[in-house]
């Protein structure tokens, strides 16, 4: 069964919502992110000393440098596709 073709106005309708999906994911991929680190960071305190609330800060700091490079590079990746999606947008007729 073929599949349907969208014509050009229904691409372009798609393209705000394509916008507003990828921020939502950039968004969900940065809170999960957080939320990684964090429980990183409490797992490795409970090993070591769950009553020690400044060695969890410490995991946590320690955490978060170590991923920092990674989400960023997953960020400027999403921002590269909005752009896309938006520089696709100026040059149709």
């Amino acid at each position: 069964m073929p599949k349907p073709q969208l014509g050009l106005q229904h691409r372009n309708d798609l393209r705000p919502h394509l916008e507003a999906i990828l921020g939502c994911v950039k968004s969900l991929h940065t809170t999960l992110s957080a939320v990684m680190a964090d429980v990183a960071a409490i797992r490795r305190t409970m090993f070591e000393d769950a009553e020690n609330i400044e060695l969890y800060r410490n995991h946590l700091k320690t955490t978060i440098a170590t991923t920092k490079p990674m989400v960023e590079e997953a960020m400027l990746s999403y921002d590269s596709i909005m752009l896309e999606i938006i520089e696709s947008q100026r040059w149709e007729n």
